[in-house]
């Protein structure tokens, strides 16, 4: 699974691509204005959000979908880590790697992070969680306590990766990408979790994200973890100019010539 999730965190919805485009939720009134004055719906996008009671036994049952996610990755043999500012390079690499496979909507496109920028932002606010293929018999570790939980390759490839930026009022994911080999195997789904139960650990309650439309198991893995879904986001493209008339020739001249 690839997915991309980016709104602009600084506004109601997401940032416009062209004077061309308005991008508005489906219940917005103005939709039926634009629709009214010919503009067509170019694209579809969602959003949702994940709200955890404040704490106690309602907090671990809302959080229980994550952890499950995340010990069933470590017993398929995968490790599920918070990754830092060092590890920019290979995340923007495995981004790269990925970026062809993005469902493009005007609401949800995604340019592969500069390395540099992105391990700034990791420093200032921002948190990546990446999974890796353990060493050994990944039987032998079954949950988090246990003591060679953490134990894997250091060379190992980055094989999925999120990230995630932090506002006052939520925590919103930026990315989730994961690599063409490793897809199918519930590691999208396994590094999101993580970076939920981390966040939740440090006091966070509410967790934004979103995606095209087209992207079924972006949403699949989402509505798993126990986001709910908001209105839909619809892009909307204005209708084409009309065509200038063609004024009618002169005796003896050419419409060829001017």
């Amino acid at each position: 699974m690839s997915i991309v999730e980016r709104f602009d965190p600084d506004s109601l919805g997401p940032e416009p691509v062209d004077p061309e485009i308005r991008v508005l939720r489906e219940d917005d009134p103005e939709t039926e204005v634009l629709r009214a004055a010919g503009w067509s719906v170019v694209g579809e996008s969602w959003g949702a959000r994940l709200h955890l009671p404040p704490d106690g036994d309602a907090q671990d049952a809302a959080l229980g979908p994550c952890l499950q996610a995340v010990v069933e990755a470590a017993r398929a043999g995968w490790r599920i880590e918070q990754l830092g500012p060092q590890d920019a390079a290979r995340i923007a690499d495995l981004d790269a790697d990925c970026a062809d496979d993005y469902p493009w909507t005007p609401a949800t496109g995604h340019d592969v992070p500069d390395p540099e920028i992105l391990g700034r932002r990791l420093r200032d606010g921002w948190s990546a969680f990446g999974a890796f293929r353990r060493d050994g018999d990944p039987d032998v570790a079954d949950a988090p306590g246990d003591d060679d939980w953490y134990d894997s390759d250091p060379d190992a490839p980055l094989s999925a990766v999120t990230v995630v930026s932090e506002h006052p009022d939520r925590v919103e994911t930026e990315f989730t990408a994961t690599h063409p080999d490793a897809r199918h195997q519930g590691l999208a789904t396994a590094v999101k979790a993580e970076s939920i139960l981390s966040l939740a650990a440090q006091g966070h309650r509410v967790f934004g994200t979103g995606g095209a439309a087209v992207n079924e198991g972006s949403l699949r893995a989402n509505l798993r973890l126990g986001y709910v879904l908001e209105p839909r986001w619809l892009s909307w493209r204005a209708p084409a100019p009309p065509a200038p008339a063609t004024a009618r020739a002169g005796r003896g001249s050419s419409p060829t010539e001017r």
